[in-house]
């Protein structure tokens, strides 16, 4: 399909092999891939979850929510299993049933039980964050050295703070998160100075923070040798300057989620684009327009 990108006969392609080089899976996906969100059918009575904001309430059925106990946010809730409704339709909806101490809350997933069983997933259920897959994550990274790849730092009151991209740090425990990231990863700086970053669970490069997308297992510096000072500061800003290679634009915004390649006159077009709206205009390999 042709795209209006000021390119002359321009058309998604297949990528070349070196253009598949640049966005195969990472070492860091590689490392989360082990990670298993369970589906609703594989919930055991009694799986925990953190109810990330009082808001939660208005999810759940406001049948079953007692009055008194409407805010919820910071409390506990487990699994206590799943039941049936039918619905004006006529059609059946599965129902998740969770418990609130001596209460229950009920979450109508607008879908079949066989369907929500192998579709639903624990990060599926608004506001709610599973403890167990907290835990998970802990056990995998706690202890890890790793180099930051994002400047949006926080510290433990939920404050952004001044951060850097490329530095060495220790991650030193993991944490229920908020309603949008729902694990806080605690860091340790080389000079000995705690800070957190927020996470998503998942391995797809265009989700927002996910591992991969803030942390690197190795030093990238060093990986790059040919990169002069002055482009690896605009990388660590997450900054473009004209004139940039395509190695040098994915270290600094990451992989794109979509790259078309045509030509123009005698020169070979490459047009990359991001989930943000920003966009990579390369011509035979350097980077000659872009809107970050």
């Amino acid at each position: 399909m042709s795209c209006h990108t000021g390119i002359e006969s321009t058309k998604t392609i297949k990528l070349s092999r070196s253009e598949r080089r640049q966005i195969e899976v990472s070492p860091e996906e590689k490392l989360m891939e082990v990670l298993k969100v369970p589906k609703l059918g594989e919930w055991e009575p009694g799986k925990r979850f953190l109810v990330s904001d009082n808001r939660a309430s208005l999810v759940f059925d406001p049948n079953s929510v007692n009055p008194e106990e409407a805010k919820l946010g910071g409390k506990t809730i487990e699994y206590a299993g799943v039941t049936m409704k039918t619905t004006p339709g006529g059609s059946d909806e599965a129902v998740i049933v969770f418990r609130n101490g001596s209460n229950t809350l009920q979450y109508s997933t607008g879908k079949s039980l066989d369907y929500a069983g192998k579709a639903i997933s624990s990060m599926d259920v608004p506001m709610l964050i599973d403890l167990e897959l907290v835990d998970s994550v802990r056990d995998l990274l706690v202890g890890r050295k790793v180099w930051t790849r994002s400047q949006l730092w926080y510290d433990f009151d939920g404050t952004r703070i001044d951060g850097r991209k490329f530095v060495p740090v220790e991650i030193s425990d993991v944490r229920p998160g908020t309603m949008v990231f729902p694990l806080c990863i605690n860091i340790t700086d080389e000079k000995g100075a705690p800070a957190m970053l927020y996470m998503n669970v998942g391995t797809a490069g265009m989700e927002s923070r996910t591992f991969q997308n803030i942390f690197s297992l190795s030093d990238p510096k060093e990986r790059y040798p040919g990169i002069d000072k002055e482009v690896w500061s605009l990388i660590q800003q997450g900054k473009v300057r004209l004139g940039m290679t395509k190695e040098e634009c994915k270290l600094s915004l990451g992989n794109p989620t979509d790259v078309n390649s045509g030509h123009d006159w005698n020169s070979t077009i490459d047009f990359w684009q991001y989930p943000n709206g920003s966009y990579l205009r390369f011509q035979d390999g350097l980077l000659v327009s872009f809107r970050n």
